[in-house]
């Protein structure tokens, strides 16, 4: 008989090493139960409420006896009866949570340190990092795709008015330019820390590479006399940094100019002065989250204006357009947005944006937009919003549902 016993105790071991899931007729508490039974606290199984506990009394003679002892055998339990790594949670390696006396997926990160793509514990349960403070270790930078980066991913600039020799990429020996770094791009070593303030531009014109750019130490790329950072191709995550120090009305924050170029800026500051702060063009798919456009005045009404929109789809949330322009299109004077030659099909999403204070027309388009929350305010020209190409209007007064959040 005690053969049987061990023999049940490894048939149930999986059910009772799963969180989530029970065998039936196990359980926690009375709720695992069918109306009419209890969860008795002993054996954790589902009991008849007037179930009669003297069975075993009239003795185990016949050979059906061993047969009722293994239906009601209570579930093997961590650690004393089961091996959470030989049998955890889902069927996989698992802990044991003492407490509960059962197997889990994890009791703290270091847990879940197989699976890079759920590398955070909570609810004793591996997830998904959601920001870089979570990402503990290495470079602390949490991916999109929720994994957190490891060294050999990342590639760091960090000027230096001495000079960089011997320079490797490496946290240590970082380049001194970010095109240093761009050259340096290859599958799975996409990610390019810049820590502090970058001395030189950036251009990037890679295919396949899917370029993450992340700022660091209030790092920043110049605009000087042309383009802070053009995006020529691939598919582009830049986060965390300011495009600053226009000089000239030649001078331009961000330009995207491939036409199968997908650009996604998150939490970056664009403030250039005498330039124009961002301009994506024809076929490419924009996206801003969390953004700041500021400062972007040109010159003699020439040059400046904040984000300039041409032929290519975008969605843009949470962003403050400020104090930009006058600039100029065709004839066409703006001064916050301007939205020309809008696609037919794609995304075309202003969410929760506030342009204000700009020196001419806030938003200017020439066809219609999906505008939701925007609040335009205090823009010069007379005119908040081309409504009447644009499709929408302003928002009242700025709130949870009005402007952007930041």
């Amino acid at each position: 008989m005690e053969r049987f016993w061990i023999a049940c105790a490894f048939v149930v071991a999986v059910a009772a090493c799963n969180p989530t899931s029970l065998k039936p007729g196990y359980c926690h508490t009375n709720k695992d139960c069918t109306m009419g039974k209890t969860c008795n606290p002993k054996t954790l199984m589902c009991w008849d409420m007037d179930a009669s506990s003297d069975a075993d009394a009239q003795g185990d003679g016949k050979d059906g006896g061993d047969a009722k002892d293994a239906e009601v055998a209570p579930p093997p339990r961590c650690p004393q009866t089961i091996n959470c790594a030989d049998g955890g949670y889902d069927g996989s390696a698992g802990v044991c949570e003492p407490d509960a006396g059962m197997c889990v997926e994890c009791l703290e990160d270091n847990d879940c340190a197989s699976k890079p793509k759920t590398p955070i514990c909570e609810a004793r349960t591996c997830r998904a990092c959601k920001t870089d403070a979570e990402c503990k270790s290495g470079p602390s930078i949490c991916m999109t795709d929720g994994h957190c980066a490891t060294t050999g991913e990342v590639i760091y600039v960090e000027f230096n008015p001495s000079g960089c020799p011997g320079a490797d990429g490496s946290s240590t020996k970082p380049f001194c330019t970010p095109n240093d770094a761009v050259a340096r791009l290859a599958d799975g070593v996409n990610v390019i820390v810049i820590r502090g303030p970058a001395a030189d531009r950036m251009t990037l014109n890679t295919t396949g590479f899917s370029p993450v750019i992340v700022g660091k130490n209030n790092a920043s790329v110049p605009a000087t006399a042309a383009t802070a950072i053009q995006v020529m191709s691939d598919n582009v995550l830049i986060r965390d940094l300011t495009v600053t120090g226009g000089t000239a009305i030649t001078s331009k924050g961000i330009v995207v100019s491939g036409s199968s170029t997908a650009l996604t800026l998150s939490n970056v500051r664009v403030n250039l002065g005498m330039g124009l702060g961002i301009q994506a063009g024809t076929g490419t798919q924009f996206v801003m989250k969390g953004c700041t456009v500021e400062n972007n005045l040109g010159m003699n009404g020439m040059g400046g204006g904040g984000i300039l929109l041409d032929g290519g789809n975008f969605t843009i949330d949470n962003t403050t357009v400020s104090n930009n322009g006058p600039g100029d299109d065709s004839g066409t004077t703006w001064g916050g947005l301007r939205i020309k030659n809008v696609p037919p099909t794609g995304p075309k999403i202003l969410h929760l944006v506030t342009v204000k204070d700009n020196k001419n027309t806030g938003i200017s388009c020439t066809g219609g937009v999906n505008g939701m929350g925007v609040l335009a305010t205090g823009n010069g020209g007379g005119v908040e919003i081309t409504t009447g190409t644009c499709g929408f209007s302003s928002c009242a007064m700025a709130g949870a549902d009005c402007g952007s959040q930041q």
